[in-house]
């Protein structure tokens, strides 16, 4: 049987520093496979550059869809990302699996991994071996922050890909992945996949999200007045919203887009 480079790296991965080849190995690895006969392997294909950034007709496009206004849409999005992508995205978080894999650049949509969530997921199987990464009860302390968190869920994805895929917020409307059937998707991957693939996409999810959690009235009641946004965000963020200010953050975003 013929066997390939690709193969190889998947056999010599494990038994590199943390689990990873980093460009540093390369060269090692091509005399390695050239000792060993295997063909230089085709290049892989560049992942599609991911669509960042929303045109105000996208927003308006929405906006309609939803009976609402386009002040209430970006009120949403600014309080809970400020924008669905990371820009700076570290040649050691895209290296963790390689080129065309889950996690390919130059582009990531943001990201938060819940380690609760992920212990909920998977029955606490994990929560001994990977506290980090597990945990019954939600933690700050777990939280890495930015483009990093990526790299918290592709080593959830390792012990348990679709519980990871479950576990985390994305994108522009941090919607979690366990939610993927209110926000439009038959699976939790083609959530995933649309969720890197523009931010397009991310607003249709959020929209989908709200008609089908029925937070349409909700989000309509959106004004400058505090005691107006309670009700959406009491609905999409729970009941931590009021330790967190949701409702006061997003009241005073809506102030700033209809000034």
């Amino acid at each position: 049987m013929n066997r390939t480079r690709a193969e190889l790296a998947t056999a010599v991965r494990p038994f590199a520093p943390g689990g990873r080849l980093l460009p540093a190995h390369i060269p090692a690895f091509d005399v390695l496979a050239d000792v060993l006969g295997l063909p230089a392997d085709a290049a892989a294909p560049a992942a599609p550059a991911a669509q960042v950034g929303l045109s105000p007709a996208d927003f308006a496009s929405e906006a309609a869809r939803l009976s609402c206004s386009v002040a209430q849409i970006r009120a949403v999005w600014e309080v809970e990302s400020g924008g669905g992508y990371f820009s700076d995205v570290r040649a050691a978080i895209l290296d963790l699996d390689g080129p065309g894999g889950f996690i390919d650049g130059p582009n990531l949509p943001k990201i938060l991994f819940e380690a609760h969530v992920f212990d909920r997921q998977t029955g606490g199987r994990f929560s001994a071996v990977a506290p980090n990464l597990s945990s019954p009860r939600w933690n700050r302390a777990l939280y890495v922050g930015g483009v990093a968190e990526w790299e918290r869920l592709y080593r959830a994805m390792a012990l348990d890909r679709t519980a990871a895929l479950m576990s985390a917020s994305a994108g522009g409307p941090q919607i979690m992945g366990f939610n993927y059937a209110l926000a439009g998707f038959d699976t939790v991957e083609a959530f995933w996949s649309a969720m890197k693939r523009s931010e397009r996409d991310q607003l249709a999810a959020f929209g989908s999200f709200i008609l089908n959690s029925k937070l349409g009235p909700a989000l309509r009641k959106i004004s400058n007045v505090h005691a107006d946004c309670v009700p959406f965000a009491s609905g999409y963020n729970g009941t931590g919203y009021a330790a967190n200010e949701y409702h006061v953050k997003i009241a005073r975003a809506h102030a700033k887009w209809t000034s």
